[in-house]
């Protein structure tokens, strides 16, 4: 069925979710080329591959995602840009499908087509790493949890706790999304019936479930993560409220695009009635909004937009609700026809935005030659070594960006910290030999390769550019170490 009729059929659900995945793809694959790959990709994937039950900032799901990925695709960042379009893809699927517990026809199609105004589906879904998971997890736990306390079916319970379980699994801002259920509960009309069954309880049985193999590691482990929250909370309060109140206005601005345009149709025609269950709807929006300002000033901690990436499935619908529906289908044109000119323009664009950013970008993301020193590195290696090389480590970016690049695959030993980095001992390190790479001017990369130095370590200073179409970004020196496995 046309989409025009207000009831997209499957077939056409089905085209728009390849349209998007291979659309972005190719915008993000363009965009990209000019620059390696983002350090939390790196991250991900040197993590993913060690398939721990956790690391040292984050519990593993989404590095697990990544890990897995990458044992079928290449160590490329167009591989990379097709990772991240489909886990942003799914989390619009979600999305859809959440929508859809609150509203159907046009004003659904609407709530879900302005989601591509906002930059977090699109433009900002490229950085795959603990919060960009939420844009598809987000969204499918909280339809399951809707269908769980609307209907009662186990199932659906299960399949709740189960997401419950991954979003755990993913980080703990995962809790602002159980609290933001128990709130909605709390909201909901057949509340009494819902905590009287077993449905409840299922779910929470099975989230713990799949969230125990962490804490028994946590447990084991010297809990690395919950090291890194304190070392990262603490703060005065006044730069804490500072950071949550940029996060929230960042939120807002972008989220202002589609709410402007609901604002836009909804002056023309009267308000008309708010959906039947705006309290819960409500509940689901702003509650993890509240919850994460209460967590940053709790905790005295930094928070970001960035952060709340995956939180936004609802915004435009109860925007629509609060604004006003009765344009609706007006709305829906608009914001079909935009979503539209906006995925289509950034892919025209991209080979400029690719080229302004090789030219003109001061992030160090885009300018430094990650890619080349991984590639120079090894070759030193293997010269000096004879052996594939094994585990790397370095200055920071530099260590992750050798361990994906290199064609050795080596495992990333980051910031040389055995406690951070359970993979590694000093027996392997024995064993198979390290290899350091550290910027020139960075002394305490060189006092930690200073630790590991043997009698037989071999040093060797290189200069080297980032390049993209014959444009060289400003050089960077590095001291490279190769600290050869010990003889037997």
């Amino acid at each position: 069925m046309p989409m025009s009729e207000g009831k997209p059929s499957v077939k056409t659900l089905a085209l728009l979710f390849v349209a998007f995945v291979a659309i972005w793809s190719v915008y993000f694959a363009i965009t990209e080329s000019q620059a390696s790959i983002h350090n939390d990709m790196a991250e991900a994937y040197v993590w993913g591959r060690e398939f721990q039950f956790g690391y040292n900032q984050h519990p593993p799901f989404w590095a697990w995602i990544c890990g897995a990925w990458f044992f079928v695709f290449p160590r490329a960042g167009w591989a990379f840009a097709i990772l991240s379009s489909l886990n942003a893809a799914i989390g619009l699927w979600g999305s859809w499908m959440l929508i859809g517990r609150f509203a159907d026809g046009d004003k659904r199609i609407a709530a879900t087509a302005l989601l591509l105004l906002t930059p977090f589906y699109t433009f900002l879904s490229y950085k795959y790493n603990a919060n960009s998971i939420f844009l598809s997890l987000w969204p499918w736990t909280l339809f399951f949890f809707l269908r769980a306390i609307d209907e009662g079916g186990i199932r659906d319970a299960i399949a709740f706790g189960l997401l419950m379980g991954c979003a755990l699994l993913s980080k703990y801002y995962a809790g602002v999304l159980g609290a933001t259920c128990g709130l909605a509960a709390l909201q909901h009309p057949d509340r009494a019936r819902y905590f009287r069954s077993a449905s409840p309880y299922v779910s929470v049985l099975v989230a713990l479930a799949l969230f125990a193999p962490h804490v028994v590691w946590l447990m084991s482990s010297g809990a690395p993560p919950i090291r890194y929250l304190a070392r990262v909370s603490g703060r005065g309060f006044g730069a804490s409220a500072g950071f949550a109140g940029a996060a929230l206005l960042g939120a807002f601005a972008q989220n202002g695009l589609a709410v402007g345009l609901i604002a836009f149709a909804a002056v023309f025609e009267p308000r008309g009635a708010p959906a039947p269950r705006i309290r819960i709807l409500a509940t689901l929006v702003l509650a993890p909004l509240a919850l994460t300002m209460l967590a940053a000033l709790t905790l005295r901690t930094k928070i970001s937009t960035n952060m709340m990436i995956g939180i936004f499935s609802l915004a435009p619908l109860f925007a629509i609700e609060v604004l006003g529906a009765r344009g609706i289908r007006r709305l829906r044109r608009l914001a079909l026809r935009l979503a539209a000119l906006v995925t289509l323009g950034a892919l025209a664009a991209s080979p400029v935005i690719a080229v302004g950013k090789a030219w003109y970008s001061r992030s160090p993301e885009d300018a430094d030659p990650r890619k080349e020193i991984a590639q120079a590195a090894t070759r030193f290696w293997r010269d000096a070594a004879g052996t594939p090389l094994a585990y790397v480590a370095g200055s920071y970016r530099y260590d992750n960006a050798v361990a994906f690049y290199s064609a050795d695959r080596p495992h990333a030993f980051t910031h040389f910290d055995e406690f951070g980095n359970r993979w590694v001992t000093p027996g392997l390190l024995a064993e198979k030999g390290l290899l350091s790479v550290c910027v020139k001017d960075d002394g305490e990369c060189a006092a930690s390769t200073a630790r590991f130095a043997t009698s037989g370590s071999k040093r060797e200073e290189m200069t080297l550019s980032h390049d993209f179409l014959g444009h060289s970004r400003a050089p960077v020196t590095f001291i490279v170490t190769v600290i050869p496995p010990v003889e037997r």
